[in-house]
């Protein structure tokens, strides 16, 4: 009889402190609003768009910029300035991150469509690539750079990254997989996922010329995720083994780290002739980096 009393009473306390911390949440969002929970640290840029020159030579530039040229429909043409100019940006528009002095993006995410195991893999898909700590997963909102989460909306958007103090917002509705398998449908979340995080480092879109997005407006899927990459009888066979990583994305990851408020020398992998690659497929990540 005394075990079940013990019981019930942990039930009881459980239940308080969950509707404690529920309350707490609401009552920090009616004072501070969304903007202070969704999206604490605010975008930034550096000065006049200008990278750190102090940081990468101008020959190593043209290396990273002839990579993320790419072609009709990968590659952002606006970034070859960076190798004349070091400036940063997509056309005339500056490009912004939500880096902080630590150098670190903390994520924290109470979406159900992407869930803290997917954030993870994320994470791990990023930090592969720079070759250090640059996403990590926290345990809640308050220790965050920005949240993930979840809303309703009147487009058709799958969501993604704002840059309104709002956070990494999805719309779950919008999302249509008849037809895809299981697999098909878990790489296609990842992908969106890993590039809206890659946003929020500071890569542009990636989809050929100077804004990046050819592809997203011609419809041409391909296998570049920070491009218009998804899945289903109209996408590249490759994408059928998963999200694959790719030079390109390193080279757009290096230059993404010099304009960072502490910036950081990312990828450096890039600037040898080897070609590692990380590869989320179907809830698992694996890798070719030693």
């Amino acid at each position: 009889m005394k075990i079940i009393k013990r019981v019930v009473l942990l039930v009881l306390l459980a239940a308080v402190v969950g509707t404690a911390m529920w309350g707490m949440t609401k009552m920090y969002r009616a004072m501070f609003g969304n903007n202070h929970y969704y999206q604490r640290s605010r975008a930034y840029t550096t000065q006049d768009s200008l990278l750190n020159q102090k940081m990468i030579s101008r020959s190593k530039m043209v290396q990273l910029t002839n990579l993320t040229h790419g072609t009709q429909y990968t590659g952002n043409t606006s970034l070859d300035q960076a190798a004349k100019t070091y400036r940063y940006q997509v056309g005339k528009e500056k490009i912004s991150n939500f880096m902080g002095t630590d150098a670190t993006l903390q994520l924290y995410t109470e979406s159900k469509l992407m869930t803290k195991s997917m954030v993870q893999d994320a994470a791990t898909f990023w930090n592969t690539l720079a070759g250090q700590k640059i996403v990590t997963v926290v345990a809640s909102a308050k220790q965050s750079d920005e949240v993930i989460h979840d809303t309703k909306t009147d487009d058709k958007s799958l969501g993604g990254q704002t840059y309104d103090r709002q956070g990494m917002v999805f719309h779950p509705a919008n999302w249509k997989s008849a037809g895809l398998s299981t697999a098909e449908e878990q790489d296609w979340r990842e992908a969106v996922l890993i590039r809206e995080i890659g946003h929020a480092l500071g890569l542009p879109s990636l989809g050929g010329g100077k804004l990046g997005n050819n592809a997203f407006v011609h419809g041409k899927i391909g296998s570049e995720v920070m491009s218009y990459w998804s899945v289903g009888s109209a996408a590249p066979a490759i994408n059928k083994q998963g999200v694959k990583s790719t030079a390109m994305d390193g080279a757009a990851l290096a230059l993404a780290g010099l304009s960072w408020k502490r910036p950081q020398r990312l990828a450096q992998w890039v600037y040898t002739d080897q070609t590692p690659f990380v590869l989320y497929h179907d809830g698992k990540i694996s890798s070719t980096f030693k």
